[in-house]
């Protein structure tokens, strides 16, 4: 069953972390989060109108859901984009639910603010210690469940019509598919935060801000192995305020919440049917839509 990555248990060794999509429906992409519940509930809105609509929608959302700001509006900053209140522990009570509604038909790759959660180092970005402080606001019970949900995310996802999706930049050098399945997300609890972009494969999926386009070129040929050729790399991790940027043909960076003004939060629809060869092909007003008409 697609996404049946996102239901297993920490426990497990097998947990697979590449998730291969099936090779029809319709894709949908939406990038950091960090908490925007808003945001998270307009991504729901489209997925449901999508169903509705017969499209046999798939969403995916590229990590990072967690994790957000929390200050008065009048002493936000403006590189943070709009003024939100940062409702971490709700969405993750919305996401499972919808993930569980539509088995198969909801996940979330994961990011480095998870990550911190279940193997990596505690993220400072707005508290000192976030992890921590996230996990005292939900309480020991839900941060177990979110901890669980947290382990059993992919790294990953492939598919047929050409386009990977990461957390945050391809700068990874990998031999082949094979080689995410077998990554670990233990052991860098104690691992320097700044140093995580340049540490294994592992430390660049999840804290690179920028590839250079033969190094992405590299890891999709390695990551697409035996199967359909891969040409587009889709991720956030990064704050585009245009909300998407090209990078090289490989690879679109994407900003569908945090960190951007509201008319400049874009999502991706995809075509699993159909074939995208380069960056140039993702048009604005058909696969880059704005998250906000």
């Amino acid at each position: 069953m697609l996404l049946s990555s996102f239901r297993r248990k920490r426990k497990s060794v097998e947990t697979p972390r590449l998730l291969r999509l099936p090779a029809r429906g319709r894709l949908l992409i939406c990038t950091d989060l960090h908490g925007n519940l808003g945001d998270f509930r307009r991504v729901r809105e489209l997925f449901l109108a999508s169903l509705a609509a017969g499209e046999d929608p798939y969403l995916l959302f590229t990590g990072d859901l967690i994790h957000g700001p929390e200050c008065e509006p009048e002493d936000w900053p403006t590189f943070l984009g709009e003024h939100y209140v940062d409702e971490s522990g709700t969405l993750c009570e919305e996401y499972l639910a919808l993930a569980e509604r539509f088995a198969g038909q909801v996940g979330c790759l994961l990011g480095n603010h998870e990550h911190s959660h279940v193997g990596g180092p505690h993220t400072p970005k707005f508290w000192p210690d976030e992890t921590a402080h996230f996990e005292e606001v939900v309480g020991e019970a839900r941060a177990a469940r979110y901890r669980a949900l947290f382990a059993a995310m992919p790294l990953v996802a492939v598919s047929a019509c050409g386009v990977a999706v990461t957390h945050a930049a391809p700068n990874a050098r990998i031999a082949g598919p094979e080689e995410i399945d077998r990554i670990s997300l233990e052991g860098f609890e104690q691992a320097d935060i700044w140093e995580m972009a340049e540490s294994q494969v592992l430390g660049a999926l999840l804290w690179a801000r920028e590839c250079r386009p033969e190094v992405a070129r590299a890891f999709l040929d390695a990551l697409a192995g035996e199967g359909p050729r891969l040409d587009v790399v889709i991720y956030g991790h990064e704050i585009v305020s245009e909300g998407f940027e090209r990078v090289g043909e490989e690879q679109l960076v994407l900003s569908t919440s945090f960190g951007v003004a509201r008319p400049n939060k874009y999502y991706l629809s995809l075509d699993l049917a159909g074939r995208y060869p380069s960056v140039q092909e993702l048009r604005v007003g058909v696969e880059l839509l704005r998250l906000y008409p």
